[in-house]
Formats: structure tokens, C-alpha cells, sequence
């Protein structure tokens, strides 16, 4: 865990670093994908019969919703938890997307893989396929560098807002402070002081504050927006000039 924080702050020291834990950690994925579904021996049936599957999920995807218990709950608060982080880090690229292109981008394109990974997973579990030693280690590896580019991005996030960047402190004190809070907060959630539904219910609180600050107080302005600004033009380079 220690080195994974450690990493995470590194990446987040600059964002060609973040945009290459991205690309890296997708291309790993769909590898692993790839590379599973041959060892299993996925067919075109077995695509077709996953395919169905899925179907079949999203017609009851209400007894999968419903009732909300304790499982639910968690996950729940913890995409609440993460979405405030999300939701600010996309929005400085994504100037010139219209809210159904940013939906889809964010919700719609990422689920097909994971929906592909779920039904390998599943051809495992249908045919006893044991995973070997090799594609445990490949997971593992692959969920790590997930993990570390999803926290890279919220360190940077944070750092930004609060004006304690590297160029500010110096890549040293910037590594060693966020490093040493990163870590106690570890140890918090450790020992169940601090919870992830905490974290999420306060979001949301603070989703429900913002909408009632910008109902009572912005209303007018709210109202006077039909599309993005002329000026917020769609440019893929963005992240290129961003360090």
C-alpha cells in the first residue's frame, strides 16, 4: 500500500505522467482481456450466449438495484465518494463537449470493456478454469495501476486547488507532505474510524448545498445557459500542455 501512495504521488508531480498510468493501465487491460478469452477458449458462441447474458442483466437490472442493503449502501457511498474528484479533474478537458457526449464518454464507453472482462470472468467460472499463478500476478499488476492513476488524478486535483503543487513547494516537500497524509488516512480507514460512507454522505451534502445555492442565488444565470461558450473549443492537445 505504502508503495502504490508512494507511486501515486509521483505520477501526480505532472500529467504526462497521469496520461501515460492512463493509456498504460488501458492498453493493459484490454490485453489481459484479450489474453484471457484465449486461454478459456471464448468462441463466437460464447460471445453471442455473453451478449444474451448482459441482456438479460440490464432487464432486471431492479432486482439487482433492489431492495438497497448493505452492500448496495457501500458502493453507493463510494462512487459518490469518488465522483466530486471525477467530476472536477474531467471537466478541465472537456471544454467544447456537449452533456450527452461527456456522458458517454465517462459512463457509456469505459462499461463496454468491463462488461467484456465480467463475461470472460464468467466463461472461467462456467468451464472450472482455474487461473494460473502467471494471470493472477497479470491482474494483480493490472489493478494496482488502476488504482494508482485513479489516485494520482485526486492528489493532483486537491494539490491544484489548494495552490501546494510541486512548482510552489518543491517536488520533495510536495512528495514527503502528501505521501505522510495520504498514509494516515490509510490508517484511519484501517481502523474503521473513518468510513467510506462518511466521505459520501458529506459529498452529498455538498451536491444538495450546491444546488440549493445555485436555486436560491444563481437562478438567472442558470437559466440564461443554453450551451457551452463559443470560446471552449474541443482540443485533444489540452493535456499536452499541462504539466
Amino acid at each position: 500500500v505504502f508503495i502504490t501512495i508512494c507511486a501515486a504521488v509521483y505520477s501526480s508531480t505532472d500529467l504526462i505522467f497521469v496520461r501515460i498510468l492512463s493509456l498504460a493501465s488501458t492498453w493493459l487491460f484490454f490485453g489481459l482481456i484479450i489474453l484471457m478469452a484465449i486461454i478459456v477458449g471464448m468462441g463466437a458462441g460464447e460471445w453471442l450466449e455473453s451478449g444474451k447474458l448482459l441482456g438479460n442483466y440490464f432487464t432486471n437490472l431492479h432486482k439487482f438495484a433492489l431492495p438497497i442493503n448493505d452492500y448496495h449502501a457501500f458502493y453507493l457511498f463510494w462512487w459518490f465518494a469518488w465522483s466530486i474528484m471525477i467530476g472536477q479533474f474531467t471537466a478541465r478537458f472537456v471544454s467544447g463537449l456537449k452533456t450527452w457526449q461527456v456522458l458517454l464518454a465517462l459512463l457509456v464507453f469505459p462499461s463496454i470493456p468491463i462488461a467484456i472482462w465480467f463475461a470472460v470472468l464468467y466463461e472461467f467460472h462456467l468451464k472450472g478454469v482455474e487461473p494460473t499463478m502467471f494471470l493472477n500476478i497479470t491482474m494483480v499488476v493490472v489493478g494496482v495501476t488502476f488504482v494508482i492513476n485513479s489516485l494520482d488524478s485526486l492528489i493532483r486535483l486537491y494539490t491544484d486547488n489548494l495552490n501546494i503543487t510541486p512548482k510552489r513547494l518543491g517536488r520533495n516537500v510536495y512528495m514527503i507532505g502528501n505521501i505522510v497524509v495520504l498514509s494516515v488516512l490509510v490508517l484511519l480507514f484501517k481502523q474503521n474510524w473513518l468510513q467510506i460512507q462518511w466521505v459520501g454522505a458529506l459529498v452529498i451534502g455538498i451536491y444538495f448545498a450546491c444546488i440549493a445555492y445555485i436555486w436560491l442565488k444563481k437562478r438567472s444565470e442558470f437559466k440564461a445557459i443554453n450551451s457551452s461558450p463559443e470560446e471552449n473549443l474541443l482540443d485533444f492537445h489540452k493535456v499536452d500542455e499541462v504539466h
